[in-house]
């Protein structure tokens, strides 16, 4: 009997070094994706490169001024970009691997541009470099907008690569048309260890006050098996009803929300991926009436849902990286495969609620490259609530966005953006106006149940780099848009609203903040008395 045993030990002694055997490089030396898949090859080693926020080495950034920031800079730690990518040292080489690492490290705030590549193959083992781009992360100063004919102010205190850990800390005084606000939040998505982040805020308002406590492991990857989250969320606060930009009522609202949800995935199979999770939501709407007399207007009726509820996911692998299009020189990551989540819950008394209901809600995404190289994509959300027999609530809204380049550093957009509401809780009534992109208007122009807007660009990319600090590109635009349905206070439709206008983009490439600064000068088309001539618009925004 020992012989048979001796030959099973040095089998499996073996085994190391037949794998080991197993591992090649591609002949002729290739670095190419797809051969050193199919050749067996294994990550050997990982190289990072980390930029600073300027580039000394170039003439144009090679000052004294540049120079004292990227000293002062804490550049992102090693550490601390190893820990979202979901490649490591021993693993057989998967480049689709490398490029979902590359979108996780460009999806954070504190990275201008990331890229992940093979750049040496040895004895079977590839040498990735990872190659990162920091911005300016710290930003103590003041902030400020002016959109539909309001103006806001803040005073930020933040820091979103703290201590180049990738964490986030933020103390923020803010005030706008709705309310003044003191803010303070820390966020880290490796709080707890990979991927297992935690999220803390506490608002103190004019009107009211709340608080934010989240836990989470996400399906951070196509491939992750396992997800959590724990939320809890209270606010306090005043509510307004608008009339042609004017407030003319008001009401007290208070929030409770406590969600609590577990989800599982196969992974990804055949560039696809389904996952299911279960979970248990607690959500809590109380309502007042104004404490101004003057300010006494409708209230919305209380609600309290408790219950559990099941979801489902469904993502087809289909990624495009694109280059000015909602931004400046900046790499776009684009998932244009279908994306859909649904969720299904149901509400009980017994529960702790105040009412038995089904509640249903989703969204889904879509986007399709033509041969002539145009792009569309859509996205879309609906909601709803079954209650004794009625439906409540109903919402279903989409967005439909096409692009079309028109020449050299030259863009075609238009963006067709809609919602239509049934049975709308007071609170969840829909405005049209200069917050939602007719930005010719005063704030919450037009109120009603449904909407509809149609928004065309041109858009312009220059080669003007001032300071070395924005990336300069402009846009002529025209938006139309009305609202139908039953307006809150029953006031009457204004009917169909359009503005004709132009404006300057500056896309902030230092700075994890301000991204993208809009300058508008829009001119409505109606005659009402009470619009301005001219509507400016400044204000910082994520995309062009």
């Amino acid at each position: 009997m020992a012989p048979p045993r001796l030959l099973v030990s040095l089998l499996f002694a073996c085994l190391p070094l037949l794998s080991a055997k197993a591992a090649e490089c591609p002949p002729d030396g290739s670095l190419d994706p797809v051969a050193l898949e199919a050749s067996g090859a294994v990550i050997g080693e990982l190289r990072f490169l980390r930029r600073n926020v300027f580039d000394t080495e170039l003439p144009e950034e090679d000052k004294a001024l540049f120079r004292a920031a990227n000293r002062l800079h804490r550049l992102s730690r090693e550490s601390t970009l190893r820990r979202p990518l979901l490649i490591e040292e021993g693993q057989p080489y998967r480049h689709r691997l490398l490029q979902e690492s590359a979108r996780l490290l460009r999806s954070t705030e504190y990275l201008r541009e990331a890229d992940l590549r093979p750049v040496a193959c040895v004895d079977g083992k590839v040498a990735v470099e990872v190659e990162t781009r920091d911005v300016w992360s710290l930003n103590p100063g003041i902030a400020g907008s002016r959109r539909g004919g309001e103006s806001s102010f803040g005073i930020d205190l933040e820091e979103s690569n703290l201590a180049g850990r990738g964490a986030l800390l933020r103390l923020s005084r803010r005030g706008d048309a709705d309310r003044s606000s003191t803010a303070l939040r820390y966020r880290n998505d490796h709080e707890l260890g990979r991927w297992r982040g935690i999220d803390l805020a506490y608002e103190n308002n004019s009107d009211g006050r709340g608080f934010l406590v989240g836990v989470q492991q996400p399906f951070y990857a196509l491939d992750v098996r396992e997800a959590w989250s724990l939320r809890i969320d209270h606010l306090t606060q005043v509510e307004s009803f608008y009339e042609l930009g004017e407030e003319v009522s008001e009401y007290r609202q208070r929030n409770r929300d406590v969600d609590v949800w577990w989800g599982r995935s196969a992974g990804l199979r055949e560039g696809r991926v389904l996952r299911w999770s279960l979970g248990l939501r607690d959500q809590q709407r109380d309502f007042l009436p104004a404490r101004d007399p003057a300010l006494l207007g409708p209230v919305p009726e209380d609600r309290h849902l408790a219950g559990p509820w099941v979801g489902l996911e469904y993502i087809r692998d289909e990624w495009e990286v694109l280059r000015n299009y909602d931004q400046i020189d900046i790499t776009e990551d684009a998932l244009l495969g279908t994306r859909l989540s649904v969720r299904l819950g149901r509400a009980d008394r017994s529960l702790g609620g105040d009412r038995d209901a089904w509640w249903l809600e989703g969204e889904g995404s879509r986007g399709w490259r033509f041969p002539r190289g145009d792009l569309l994509r859509f996205s879309n959300r609906f909601g709803l609530r079954q209650e004794e027999g009625n439906t409540r609530n109903f919402s279903v809204s989409g967005n439909l966005r096409y692009y079309r380049e028109t020449g050299p550093r030259r863009l075609f957009f238009a963006e067709l953006d809609g919602q239509y509401g049934h049975d709308l809780d007071l609170d969840n009534r829909i405005y049209l106006g200069g917050d939602t992109g007719l930005r010719g208007y005063p704030l919450r122009w037009a109120g009603g149940e449904s909407y509809a807007r149609l928004s065309v660009e041109q858009r312009y990319f220059t080669d003007w780099y001032p300071w070395r600090l924005f990336r300069v590109g402009g846009a002529v635009f025209a938006d139309v848009g009305r609202v139908w349905g039953r307006d809150p206070l029953d006031r009457p439709n204004p009917g169909r609203l359009a503005n004709v206008g132009m404006g300057l983009r500056l896309s902030n490439t230092r700075s994890a903040f301000a991204r993208l600064i809009h300058i508008d000068v829009a001119v409505p088309l109606d005659s009402d008395p009470r619009l301005e001539n001219v509507e400016l618009v400044l204000e910082a925004r994520r995309a062009f």
